[in-house]
C-alpha cells in the first residue's frame, strides 16, 4: 500500500554560522528505514529543505549576494551537499530503490529549486526526483509549504526570474532580499538567538539583542522607502512593495518579527481535500473538521521554546505518515530524541559555545 512521507522545514545549509540544521544523524537514519520498506513511497520535502537564503555561495570567508544566478545556486547546492554528505547519501539511497520518489515542493528559503541547473543536479545526485512547484497533490491529499499566504514572503510564480545587467537572477521576495542584505550579518555575530520562539519573550530578557535586530530592520526598511529606489532605480532586486508598508509599521510598534500565523487566509480558500500538510511557520498544529484535517509537523532545523522560568526546550522533530487506501489514514510520528533543556543565559554568555554544545549533543557525542 502506497505511503506518502511529510518532511519540512528541514534547511539544510553550508554548515558555517547561519546553518541551523544539526540532526544529520537522525534524518539520514530516518531516510534510510524509508528506503528498506517494501511499498511504494512518495517522500514529500515540504519546502525550504534548503536554506539556500542564508547559504553563501563561497565559504571562508563567507560570501552572499542579492543576485543569485544560476552558477551561483549550484555553488550554494555544491557547500549544501559537502555539509550535509549523510543526508544527500540516505536521500540517494532511497532515490534509487524501487517504487520510491523524492519530491521537492518549493518553499521561499529554496526559491533557487526553480533553476533548471539545479533540478538536474538533484535528479543526477539523488535518482527519481520531482518538482510539482508549490503544491502536491495525490487523490485527496493536497501539501503545500505555506508561503503564498504570508505577504511579505509571497512568490509570484509567473515572476519567479528577472534580469541585472545581462543576466538572469531569482526574483526573491522582499523579506529574503532583506534577510540577505541586512541580517545576514547579525546572523553570524548571535547564530543561536534566532532559533528561539517566541521572539517577544526574547526580547524581554535579552533587551541588547532585540534593539540591535530593531534598529537593523528599521534602517533597512527606511533605505528601501525612501532611498534604495532613487540609488538604484534600474535594480529589480531594490522595487520595494508598498502593500507592505502596514505590515512594516505594525511590526515595529509591536517589535514582534515572528512568522505571523497565515491559517485565517488559507481557509478563504476552502480546500475540500481531506488531508493537508502545511509547513512555513515552524509550529505543531493539528486542527480537525468534519471530513478534513490541517497538519503543520514543525520544523526539522534546531529550534527551541523559551519559557517563562528562561529555559529553552529544544523542538520535537516530527513527520507526517499517510497511507492511501479507501480512507487514506494519517499520523503524525515523533522520533525519539536525547536533547536536553538549556538555561537562557548560558546562551547569553556564549553562543558559539551553546551552537557546538547542541551539535554534539543532538549527533551522541
Amino acid at each position: 500500500m502506497k505511503q506518502i512521507i511529510v518532511l519540512g522545514d528541514i534547511e539544510l545549509g553550508a554548515g558555517n554560522q547561519t546553518d541551523d540544521f544539526i540532526a544529520d544523524n537522525m534524518l539520514s537514519k530516518l531516510i534510510r528505514e524509508l528506503a528498506r520498506r517494501k511499498n511504494p513511497i512518495d517522500l514529500v520535502l515540504n519546502g525550504d529543505t534548503f536554506d539556500f537564503l542564508k547559504c553563501p555561495y563561497q565559504l571562508n570567508p563567507s560570501r552572499y549576494t542579492r543576485y543569485v544566478t544560476a552558477a551561483i545556486a549550484l555553488k550554494k547546492l555544491e557547500l549544501v551537499r559537502k555539509a550535509h554528505q549523510k543526508v544527500f547519501n540516505a536521500l540517494k539511497k532511497f532515490g534509487h530503490q524501487k517504487n520510491k520518489k523524492i519530491v521537492f515542493v518549493r518553499g521561499n528559503h529554496d526559491l533557487e529549486i526553480a533553476f533548471p541547473d539545479i533540478k538536474e543536479n538533484l535528479q543526477i545526485m539523488l535518482g527519481n526526483v520531482h518538482f510539482p512547484g508549490l503544491t502536491y497533490q495525490e487523490d485527496n491529499v493536497y501539501i503545500e509549504h505555506g508561503q503564498q499566504y504570508d505577504l511579505p514572503n509571497f512568490l509570484h510564480q509567473k515572476l519567479l526570474f528577472t534580469k541585472h545587467q545581462g543576466e538572469i537572477i531569482l526574483n526573491n521576495t522582499f523579506t529574503s532580499f532583506a534577510i540577505i542584505s541586512a541580517l545576514i550579518p547579525l546572523k553570524e555575530q548571535h547564530p543561536f538567538f534566532e532559533r528561539i520562539k517566541p521572539w517577544p519573550l526574547v526580547l524581554k530578557l535579552h533587551t541588547p539583542i532585540g534593539k540591535k535586530v530593531n534598529r537593523t530592520i528599521a534602517k533597512y526598511m527606511l533605505k528601501s522607502i525612501f532611498y534604495y529606489p532613487l540609488r538604484y532605480h534600474d535594480d529589480p532586486t531594490h522595487m520595494f512593495p508598498r502593500q507592505f508598508i502596514g505590515e512594516f509599521i505594525r511590526r515595529v510598534s509591536t517589535r514582534n518579527w515572528d512568522l505571523g500565523d497565515y491559517l485565517p487566509v488559507f481557509m478563504r480558500k476552502k480546500r475540500q481535500h481531506r488531508i493537508i500538510v502545511l509547513g512555513h511557520i515552524h509550529d505543531t498544529m493539528i486542527e480537525k473538521k468534519q471530513h478534513q484535517v490541517i497538519i503543520r509537523p514543525g520544523a526539522w532545523r534546531d529550534e527551541y521554546e523559551l519559557s517563562g522560568d528562561n529555559i529553552l526546550h529544544p523542538a520535537k522533530k516530527q513527520y507526517v505518515e499517510i497511507t492511501m487506501g479507501k480512507r487514506n489514514a494519517w499520523r503524525v510520528v515523533t522520533l525519539p530524541s536525547k536533547r536536553q533543556t538549556i538555561n537562557f543565559y548560558n546562551v547569553v554568555k556564549n553562543e558559539n559555545a551553546a551552537v557546538e554544545h547542541a551539535k554534539r549533543e543532538e549527533n551522541g557525542r
